[in-house]
């Protein structure tokens, strides 16, 4: 058998498939509404940055600015297939470590059921100049579309055909006065290396909230300089997201942040402003050199965060590091540079913060069947309990920077806050960072004198993370001291509670890792209602069993929850 090179096999595939190709009638994308461009003044319809920034910002800026990333287009059609046909401004149509689909090619959404639904891509073949199909099958109703353009190329052309006869038009407006998200940061919000263009992290977080997004990432470029900040300054969006600190060192993240998050609080005095932690690149764990570099830039940035808002920067918000890529080091294809994993996981961390800052009370929706149980803004749809043994009525909750904090009020005295809705069987999640030392944990079935399942986060000495405790009832019926081996301090920590069944079934999750899978029998659980409230704590001080450090907080935040009765 004569051996046939695998690329020349493609380029035969690719110029037949092109050959055999049904005729079209095409739309150039620029007659549609195109979404991702800050400004109108470009020297290229495709251009992030204006016309006049050349010359201005460094050439490897402005040679970036010419990648589409992030741009996309909104259109109607009832087609059976859709087409592409494009060119890009690069002959590099891959690069070593990120596929062509990713660098060069096209990404296809559809609208159902109110969210959108991945449709198909344009893949591009060894020119670039490319014909191709982006959706075949279609069922032939009338839906809306999005597609996305190359994330490390440019576009110097692209139009979208559908069959003869099919329906073709504009996707209807944005609502009126609905300013996009800005984005500024480096290769890793870029795109670099998702496999499709719709992967970059903002457009992730723009799909889930229906919002548009502006992605101001510069691979390798992200160096936060004032040139760059007088540009943002003069946008005028819903939020700014900073996500800069992988392309500085610490000594230029002191230098150059704080400047940078002044220029644009001058010119945009009451806009969020979201400061965005180092990922914690996945060798970090084995490299000290590169876990030295983004932990001191990130104590750096926590520092600037605390200083302006002591000043009384009522509008900056933080997204720590933990849990941007998860913890299971799978999420990059280099330790720095995200998967597709990688990047859903970044999407879903920045956007709980992100979200209630575009839509007061929304919640960033994560998981299919989950909802939320806390807004992010208030204390709506949840109060204190008063109807437990007098020294459990007490504490302080507040909601601060979209999280759910609670400390002894006054000194010494807790307390409950409760759901106002009952539940009985389900999963729980949330996300939470506790003091040292705090005493805490998160109640189950809780009636309205106490009585409950308690999933203890007892964060001091001889403390458990994961215990089963039955308050006024059967006290302790399950230790963990090993719970806190999963637990990580001074950062978020993801949790997840499982109860079902009765006599119940508890199972607990901290940082994916199970610590407690319990079986109830009618003795234990004896006392506790079938079906009740969820309840956080903050416990009082009992002499020789917890004692808080004056100053301690819980915190809670991203708190929702899947029925299952």
């Amino acid at each position: 058998m004569r051996f046939v090179p695998f690329g020349l096999l493609l380029a035969a595939t690719a110029l037949l498939a092109q050959t055999d190709m049904p005729p079209a009638r095409w739309h150039n994308v620029r007659t549609l509404s195109v979404e991702g461009q800050g400004w109108s003044q470009t020297k290229h319809p495709f251009d992030r940055l204006p016309a006049k920034a050349h010359g201005v910002v460094r050439d490897p800026v402005w040679n970036l600015s010419e990648d589409s990333t992030g741009f996309s287009a909104r259109f109607v059609t009832n087609a059976e297939w859709i087409r592409a046909r494009w060119t890009v401004r690069k002959s590099r149509l891959a690069l070593p470590h990120m596929p062509s689909t990713g660098v060069s090619g096209l990404d296809l959404y559809a609208r159902s059921g109110g969210a959108w639904h991945w449709a198909g891509a344009g893949r591009p073949g060894s020119a670039k100049e490319n014909d191709a199909f982006l959706a075949r099958g279609l069922d032939g109703e009338l839906r809306e579309y999005q597609i996305y353009l190359p994330l490390y190329n440019g576009i110097e052309s692209l139009e979208i055909g559908v069959p003869e006869g099919a329906t073709f038009e504009r996707a209807p407006p944005r609502p009126s006065g609905q300013k996009p998200v800005v984005f500024y940061g480096t290769s890793i919000l870029q795109g670099g290396c998702a496999s499709r263009p719709g992967m970059a992290y903002p457009s992730i977080i723009g799909r889930r909230l229906d919002w548009p997004t502006i992605n101001l990432g510069f691979s390798g470029n992200g160096k936060t300089e004032p040139e760059m900040a007088a540009l943002l300054a003069e946008l005028d969006p819903a939020v700014y997201v900073l996500d800069s600190l992988p392309n500085l060192s610490p000594e230029e993240t002191a230098e150059r942040m704080e400047p940078f998050v002044r220029k644009l609080r001058k010119a945009r005095a009451r806009t969020p402003i979201v400061l965005v932690e180092n990922v914690m690149y996945t060798d970090g764990l084995f490299v000290e050199s590169r876990r030295q570099r983004y932990t001191e830039s990130n104590k750096i940035l926590e520092r600037l965060y605390a200083k302006l808002k002591a000043a009384g920067d009522a509008n900056l918000y933080y997204v720590p590091a933990g849990g941007l890529l998860g913890d299971d080091g799978e999420g990059t294809v280099d330790g720095a540079h995200p998967t597709d994993l990688g990047f859903l996981r970044m999407a879903e961390v920045i956007g709980q913060t992100v979200a209630p800052l575009v839509r007061p009370g929304m919640t960033f929706p994560v998981e299919p069947g989950f909802r939320s149980l806390f807004d992010g803004q208030s204390l709506n749809g949840w109060k204190r309990l008063d109807t437990v043994p007098d020294m459990h009525v007490g504490g302080k909750w507040t909601v601060v920077n979209g999280v759910l904090t609670g400390v002894q009020d006054p000194p010494g005295r807790g307390g409950f806050l409760v759901t106002g809705e009952t539940f009985s069987d389900f999963v729980l999640r949330f996300q939470v960072q506790l003091d040292y030392p705090v005493d805490s944990g998160v109640f189950l079935r809780m009636g309205e004198d106490g009585k409950s399942h308690q999933v203890t986060l007892d964060y001091r000495p001889k403390g458990d993370l994961g215990g089963i405790y039955l308050p006024w009832t059967q006290n302790m019926v399950l230790r963990n001291p090993t719970g806190i081996e999963a637990f990580k301090p001074q950062t978020w920590n993801d949790v997840e509670v499982r109860i079902e069944g009765e006599p119940a079934r508890i199972r607990c999750w901290i940082n994916g890792r199970m610590v407690t899978d319990f079986q109830h029998t009618e003795a234990t659980t004896k006392g506790v209602p079938r079906r009740g409230r969820i309840a956080l704590q903050v416990h009082p001080d009992v002499a020789h069993l917890t004692i808080w450090k004056e100053g301690n907080q819980v915190r809670f935040r991203n708190i929702r929850i899947k029925p299952l009765d």
